[in-house]
């Protein structure tokens, strides 16, 4: 029987995009495509979740990526956390399962940076059992032992949890401890797929 409920947070708990934000900061077209690249769709990107490096030096690893935009992707990183915004289903999806009994975490792949400009964003995160964030414990999704320490953490029963994340492969990562997943494509979907095992009420009942 599921007892636990562990979610990821970015497009899950919140809205997540870089498009319009950046398109703010650096209207231009060549200018948006190189920044672009060397920010968000550089691999450096999701390393840095892991906390292991200070802000200068991401700003500075993002820059050797295309170090005639420096300036730009100064200014950029300056507020990144733009690029999270609240959805209005979080707070209250959370406070339903709280009121019928389950234990609810998080588990995310977060960067210190924007965690710091999170505002009330993560308000839910209060809400929560608990929660493990990259950077603070340097381990990423899909790591193996980024679960097995959430799990030893809060002793959760891997058989007795689901896990719900927009990113299959860390579904699959779950799945490897016998966490049952969800794979989030919509809050409709997934609460749907969550009162299939018995958790909440159906999505049809809101």
């Amino acid at each position: 029987m599921i007892n636990t409920v562990i979610f990821d947070i970015g497009k899950v708990l919140t809205g997540y995009g870089w498009e319009t934000y950046l398109r703010k900061v650096v209207p231009e077209e060549k200018a948006y495509r190189a920044v672009e690249k060397a920010v968000f769709l550089n691999p450096a990107w999701v390393e840095h979740d892991k906390g292991l490096l200070t802000e200068e030096e991401e700003i500075l690893d993002f820059a050797s990526a295309a170090p005639e935009y420096e300036a730009e992707i100064r200014k950029v990183y300056e507020n990144l956390g733009e690029c999270v915004w609240a959805v209005p289903y979080a707070i209250p999806w959370v406070q339903e399962l709280k009121s019928q009994g389950f234990s609810v975490y998080a588990l995310s792949n977060w960067p210190k940076h924007i965690y710091e400009q999170r505002g009330d964003k993560l308000a839910f995160l209060e809400l929560m059992d608990g929660y493990v964030l990259s950077y603070r414990e340097h381990l990423i999704k899909p790591d193996p032992a980024v679960f097995r320490l959430l799990l030893d953490r809060y002793q959760i029963k891997a058989e007795e949890a689901v896990f719900i994340d927009d990113t299959l492969v860390n579904i699959e990562a779950a799945d490897a401890f016998g966490i049952h997943g969800i794979h989030f494509r919509s809050f409709e979907q997934a609460k749907e797929e969550l009162s299939r095992l018995g958790v909440g009420s159906a999505a049809s009942d809101r």
